[in-house]
């Protein structure tokens, strides 16, 4: 059974202590959709009383409350001598299974995230690393470094060098799952939280981060904007904007640098950020200001969506301290993908992988990209590279949503507008799924400026 442990149940509970709701039902609410929903899985183990109530920081009574009245519903058992699970067989594992049933057939034309082209995935070549990391016994019998293996780190610090310019000794890197785990361990380092910018569009998951610990958190489109007033963290999400001329891109990166170096504090999520193919991409801002950046990186584009792994190179003085966070909480990814992503690395096959997968985005990017254009005319939308996506400005993503599922295509919503993720469409049902979504869209005045192009009529 997973043993969550007392101070990440606690993660799923906002007390307010001056809310006319008493205090043992806000817990009982926060655990029981909690365990609906499948954040708490079934099986895991939950805090003892004691436990729970000193995290929280109440007394004892209203956590027993709500423990009483989560197991008279079934939403979770109790075993003597072992203490309080999730049920595995209740209302939550029901409810579960019920969404699964009821869930549509997997959709003709997939513009959703989360998988890559077949052509991309280098399969054979990580199957080899991966092979030769389980040859390792002696190693991958024990738990290794909560901070990520010392092999991935020093790989990661030189290929960071190589790739973004990322001025980082492998002692200052740490390794997890993926960018909120990292950004978790981050916030515990720094301690007390205080006024962070998010840079526009934002970062839905990364915001609800730095809010869950404390943080007071705005939107700006740079940290000299107005509303970035007071902040002393910025969060760069260079993956999410457009493509720039170098000398602008340049120019932002040496502007997020000089501000950091006035005592705050850069964070560059730099999702896949070497994943472009149009032009070879400016080094990271931190190698500006590597005493006031942290740069976080991933590979889940270029390798296997199933490999979760990425990392974060920090300022020397905060480290340490994010190391002790990892101590406690032990966010980092499995040994033997760190082991065999090490070995990728440092054969270069990474970096061959890089090459090749630029060229088969690029090559679908035009065909998207000419397949929108005849088919929608004026139509606007801009290619984000390190997604490989298309993302279409629409005042109601929702409605667009649903009318391409009515026609057989799935999208995703976007701020302020819809996403066409390419990786994972073959090149082959590209010009038939965009009919797909000319026949659900055009007409329907969620697209103003789309045209009926130089197609016919679907």
């Amino acid at each position: 059974m997973t043993d969550w442990g007392g101070a990440m149940v606690a993660d799923f509970i906002e007390l307010d202590k001056n809310s006319k709701t008493p205090v043992w039902e806000q817990i009982y609410r926060a655990l029981a959709d909690a365990a609906d929903s499948g954040a708490l899985a079934a099986g895991a183990r939950l805090p003892s009383v004691r436990e729970l109530a000193a995290e929280l920081r109440v007394s004892r009574s209203p956590v027993e409350n709500a423990y009483a009245r989560l197991t008279v519903e079934g939403k979770i058992e109790s075993v003597p001598k072992s203490g309080c699970f999730v049920a595995r067989g209740g209302p939550a594992a029901g409810n579960l299974r019920a969404r699964r049933e009821t869930e549509e057939a997997p959709p003709r034309f997939d513009f959703r995230s989360g998988s890559i082209d077949a052509e991309a995935a280098d399969a054979e070549a990580w199957g080899r690393c991966v092979r030769a990391a389980l040859k390792r016994r002696g190693e991958i019998i024990t738990r290794g470094d909560p901070r990520g293996e010392p092999e991935l780190r020093r790989a990661l610090a030189a290929y960071a060098y190589r790739a973004r310019g990322v001025r980082s000794e492998a002692e200052n890197v740490v390794v997890a799952s993926g960018t909120q785990q990292l950004l978790f361990l981050l916030c515990r380092a720094l301690g007390e939280p205080g006024r962070a910018a998010v840079a526009s569009p934002g970062f839905e998951q990364g915001e609800r981060i730095l809010r869950d610990c404390g943080w007071s958190v705005t939107r700006a489109e740079s940290p000299e904007a107005a509303e970035c007033g007071g902040a002393e963290l910025f969060l760069e999400i260079s993956s999410k904007r457009p493509a720039e001329s170098f000398a602008r891109a340049d120019a932002r990166r040496k502007a997020l640098a000089s501000w950091a170096r006035e005592g705050r504090l850069l964070v560059e999520d730099d999702y896949n950020g070497e994943l472009r193919w149009r032009a070879r991409p400016i080094p990271a801002a931190q190698a500006l200001a590597p005493d006031n950046a942290v740069y976080i990186g991933s590979f889940s584009q270029m390798l296997l969506p199933s490999v979760r792994i990425a990392y974060m190179a920090l300022p020397a003085r905060i480290a340490e301290r994010c190391a002790a966070a990892a101590r406690l909480y032990d966010p980092t990814a499995g040994k033997a993908e760190q082991l065999a992503l090490a070995e990728y690395i440092v054969s270069g096959g990474l970096e061959r992988h890089l090459r090749r997968c630029r060229k088969i985005y690029l090559r679908k990017n035009r065909l998207l990209a000419a397949e929108l254009r005849a088919a929608f005319g004026e139509m606007a939308f801009t290619i984000l590279e390190s997604y490989t996506a298309a993302v279409i400005p629409c005042a109601a993503p929702e409605a667009a949503a649903r009318l391409a599922a009515e026609a057989g295509a799935a999208v995703e919503r976007w701020e302020g507008g819809v996403a066409l993720f390419f990786a994972g469409i073959p090149s082959d049902d590209i010009p038939a799924a965009v009919s797909a979504l000319r026949g659900a869209w055009l007409g329907s005045a969620l697209f103003p400026h789309a045209s009926r192009g130089a197609r016919c009529a679907v």
